[in-house]
């Protein structure tokens, strides 16, 4: 399904790199335990575009697919569906099942919808400040009692004035399990919407109920991208810094999805605006989405050439083993993030809609996996004792220490730590915190990963027919971790926004320091574990990692260096080569290109896993605090 001329490209200067310098510093953040808990902050239900109740999307997610904590996350805007119902057939849009708001079975008469009236598909929206407020946050608060899950919230995949989509909640007082009383409200994230969300035009300033004033709309025409984003979309992440610093997050989704950023249009984010996001909301603005979801769609992450108009090829034409070129790049736009010290972090999510050509009841899918299904999003497990609430999850999303996961390709049970090598009392740091060491010292990298015993979700027990490739026989349903790469780039500094470097995105000092495998890790039981030592640390630098059940070398799959390569959709590309599915059970929805089924769809997605972990940085303790512990500062001095 790949084709490795581009990826070449895009991938050059990423092979190993001999690294002679070492550090280790002290986390800025208190150490947690290493267990982690799984969930998602990206999905839509009828209340948006999607085809599940709030009810089955949670039910699934918890029960099916082992999910800890969720964020129900529906676009921004209005929508005429009632999304406690269903919509399990048709499109969605106009021959589903699901029920209007103003039908006469429905259970919101016309009258009781706020706003100025706004139709769709024949019928009265909803504005999406009221459905997250009057219908979404209830039935949370529902299902977190009935389900005992406690860590259940409403949020919102914004229409960013002048981009794209970004997801994001507030929690305010969201208290969806306070069984001692009041469960609190979402009236915080919905005044977001309504205040900043380029597809909400209400002005009625959620009367009846509330009195939210001093809107700004949003622009259209020439210039209109640059205007939306510093007259809205900035100030959107300035409000949430200054309203609520700590108890809530701003992450753009499928960042690359768009392509590049449009001047006259509201598409694509460019290096220099996730710049000024975190700049404006150092302890709000913490990342991207770049390991979109829509992973079993064709054209994985729906990132394809024409997404935004014509030209536009959603930044590098495609994914690149399920993540988009901003995060699988080495020495593209994270790394050049995280090159300036910033709290910049990696995230991934399912953005479950519905199963295209499938019943959101079937197992197969063409579009969309349910949350946790196929990609996990792991935060810190709180320790024992520690009440669960929402708010955990907006601590763990702002601490960077988290990791994401395709597959069940590894568990949550993951330790990833730096330390000084021979420092007597040394604290170990963690993902998203830094390690101080003393100029010329050695710092020790320790990477231990835990392996499930059992299968994963995928309904498929052929073989993979990307490992098949190989001559490798292995069950789709029972992946096997092969490769791990630390990825380590040089820190230089904060780019001022008066630089002309500040719309650059690339480190050319980021490169592979160190790739492990089945010969040479570590095996204990489930556990494989990995240390590289970082000698005689004279710069500040960071270290993240990635691994795939995909060898160096797997053709069309990962170069010869590990790197992903593109993933093409051959249902809408004439380029290749791509990956055969020749086995006698490979499912009839698949693809076929010159007469043969190709790996495509689910089956193209459950063959190529990855996860990403978030860095470590380590700074020479005679340096200058980075952002990153800068920023942490300012969010222990809130609480």
């Amino acid at each position: 399904m790949k084709s490795g001329t581009l990826s070449r490209q895009v991938f050059a200067g990423a092979s190993v790199l001999a690294v002679a310098a070492g550090a280790v510093v002290v986390p800025t953040t208190p150490s947690v335990a290493d267990s982690y808990m799984a969930g998602d902050f990206h999905n839509h239900t009828p209340c948006s575009d999607g085809r599940s109740s709030v009810e089955t999307l949670v039910t699934k997610a918890v029960q099916s697919y082992g999910l800890e904590w969720l964020g129900a996350a529906d676009h921004g805007g209005s929508s005429p569906r009632d999304c406690r119902v269903d919509d399990p057939e048709g499109d969605g849009s106009t021959t589903g099942l699901g029920k209007f708001f103003d039908e006469v079975q429905g259970s919101i008469p016309a009258a009781t919808i706020y706003g100025n009236t706004a139709t769709s598909q024949g019928h009265r929206s909803m504005w999406r400040w009221q459905s997250v407020e009057e219908i979404v946050y209830p039935e949370l608060v529902r299902l977190a009692r009935t389900l005992n899950k406690p860590m259940l919230y409403a949020g919102v995949e914004t229409n960013v004035p002048g981009h794209e989509h970004t997801s994001m909640a507030v929690i305010g007082a969201q208290r969806p399990q306070n069984f001692n009383g009041d469960t609190g409200n979402a009236s915080a994230v919905a005044e977001f919407e309504y205040r900043f969300d380029r597809s909400d035009t209400d002005t009625q300033l959620g009367a009846p109920n509330h009195n939210w004033a001093g809107k700004v709309a949003t622009v259209s025409g020439t210039g209109s991208g640059t205007t939306n984003h510093n007259a809205k979309a900035v100030p959107s992440v300035a409000w949430l810094q200054t309203n609520f610093p700590l108890d809530s997050y701003y992450v753009p989704a499928h960042a690359e999805r768009a392509g590049v950023f449009n001047a006259n249009g509201n598409n694509g984010f460019n290096i220099e605006h996730f710049r000024d996001f975190n700049n404006a909301g150092p302890t709000v603005a913490v990342g991207f989405e770049t390991q979109p979801g829509h992973q079993a769609s064709n054209n994985r992450g729906e990132y394809r050439a024409g997404f935004c108009g014509t030209g536009c090829d959603s930044v590098g034409v495609t994914t690149f083993g399920g993540t988009g070129i901003y995060g699988a790049k080495i020495g593209g736009v994270w790394d050049a993030l995280l090159g300036e010290g910033r709290n910049w972090f990696f995230y991934a999510s399912s953005d479950w809609h519905n199963r295209g050509a499938f019943s959101i009841y079937e197992a197969g899918s063409t579009n969309d996996f349910y949350p946790g299904e196929f990609q996990k999003l792991y935060i810190p497990r709180p320790a024992t004792g520690t009440t669960l609430r929402p708010q955990v999850v907006v601590d763990g999303v702002r601490s960077g220490n988290s990791y994401s996961v395709m597959g069940d390709l590894i568990t949550g049970e993951l330790t990833y730590t730096a330390e000084v090598i021979g420092l007597p009392g040394a604290v170990k740091a963690k993902m998203g915190q830094t390690l101080v060491v003393p100029r010329g010292r050695s710092v020790k990298l320790t990477l231990e990963v835990t392996l499930p015993t059992g299968t994963n979700n995928s309904p498929y027990s052929f073989n993979n027919p990307s490992l098949a490739q190989l001559q490798i026989q292995e069950p789709l349903n029972r992946p096997t971790l092969r490769h791990i790469d630390f990825i380590r780039g040089n820190v230089t500094g904060v780019v001022p926004t008066s630089s002309s470097s500040y719309t650059s995105g690339t480190n050319a000092t980021a490169g592979v320091l160190a790739s492990f495998g089945p010969t040479t890790w570590t095996v204990s039981g489930q556990k494989r574990t990995m240390v590289v030592t970082i000698s005689n640390v004279q710069s500040n630098q960071y270290v993240r990692v990635r691994g795939s059940n995909l060898p160096p070398g797997t053709p069309n799959e990962t170069d010869n260096f590990g790197n992903p390569l593109n993933d093409w959709d051959p249902e809408n590309s004439a380029q290749g080569p791509f990956v055969p599915c020749t086995d006698a059970a490979c499912p009839s929805h698949m693809a076929v290109v010159n007469g043969a089924k190709v790996a495509s769809y689910d089956v193209a997605a459950w063959s190529d896993l990855w996860f990403y972990t978030n860095p470590i940085f380590i700074r020479v303790s005679d340096q200058p605090q980075l952002l990153v512990e800068t920023n942490a500062a300012k969010a222990a001095a809130l609480k």
